[in-house]
């Protein structure tokens, strides 16, 4: 018979490899070694006299008895987290890091007010902001590289298996805009989509909100091609003021770039936007920034 009375640290960083189902995973969500973690793991193995983990290309795979014992510590460590949750004061000091993933264009308009409440709340914790491409910021989520993703919303690139928590925090409006240059000398003749498509575009590339454009103009048979693409909503704004080219924009973005936005006769689309996070690896400070969030939405 063994006695773990003296070895919930072991008990623990087996848990959490489990949990993130990787070694290496749950060393980065942690902020613990990785040896630290292989050898606590072997230890409780050869302390329990059974083995719990196999290793594998794609991570870990628990053995019978692994699962049994991660099924057990999961109900522990759940009442323990619970408790934690509802005892953890604003005034208690919260330590760790946070890594959070989005759009650049989402990080430039929305992000900053975000953070801004929680680091007045959290001075402690470390805060990385991961920015990249729509597909590779799905991929880190799933891989466990971010915490939690602010993204366009719905995402339809997770599916049910995945597990993963959709929270809609806010939306974009959208405009076409020109600069006031432009503007003075077209303006009063582009009154609707069609219009737009006689003059020269720059659009973003493969987005969430290009997406959203395309789903409004396919039923009305209209084809905005546009002559550029880019993924900058600066590097857009600054292209269209120095030529004639009509560009695509959050709103908000509109007079902070010194643009004119076109009125047209139909309703543009609004870019919902939202956090996405895995229910299965969520943290303490993930929470806590999640809930920050939706109270100050």
């Amino acid at each position: 018979m063994y006695d773990l009375r003296n070895n919930l640290s072991l008990l623990y960083d087996f848990y959490i490899v489990a949990k993130s189902k990787s070694f290496s995973r749950a060393a980065e969500n942690y902020n613990v070694s990785q040896p630290s973690l292989s050898r606590n793991v072997k230890l409780l193995e050869d302390t329990m006299k059974m083995k719990l983990v196999n290793r594998n290309n794609k991570g870990i795979e628990l053995t019978n008895d692994g699962e049994e014992l991660y099924k057990q510590l999961d109900t522990m460590f759940s009442v323990f987290n619970d408790y934690n949750k509802n005892n953890l004061n604003d005034s208690d000091e919260l330590v760790g890091k946070l890594t959070i993933g989005t759009t650049r264009n989402i990080a430039d308009n929305r992000l900053s007010e975000y953070l801004s409440i929680f680091n007045r709340q959290y001075p402690n914790v470390k805060i990385k902001i991961v920015t990249d491409s729509a597909s590779n910021l799905n991929n880190y989520l799933l891989n466990h590289k971010i915490d939690v993703l602010i993204d366009y919303v719905p995402n339809m690139n997770f599916t049910e298996k995945d597990n993963m928590e959709i929270k809609q925090i806010g939306n974009f409006d959208t405009c076409f805009a020109c600069s006031k240059e432009f503007y003075n000398k077209y303006g009063a003749k582009i009154k609707s989509l069609n219009d737009l498509a006689k003059y020269k575009l720059v659009i973003s590339g493969a987005s969430r909100r290009r997406q959203m454009l395309d789903e409004i103009l396919t039923p009305l048979n209209i084809n905005l091609d546009p002559n550029i693409e880019m993924p900058d909503s600066k590097l857009m704004a600054d292209f269209v003021k120095e030529n004639e080219y009509i560009g695509y924009f959050v709103k908000e973005e509109v007079e902070t770039f010194d643009l004119v936005p076109l009125i047209l006769d139909i309703e543009m689309p609004k870019n919902y936007i939202g956090m996405i996070y895995s229910k299965n690896t969520i943290n303490l400070i993930t929470k806590k920034f999640i809930e920050l969030v939706l109270k100050n939405k």
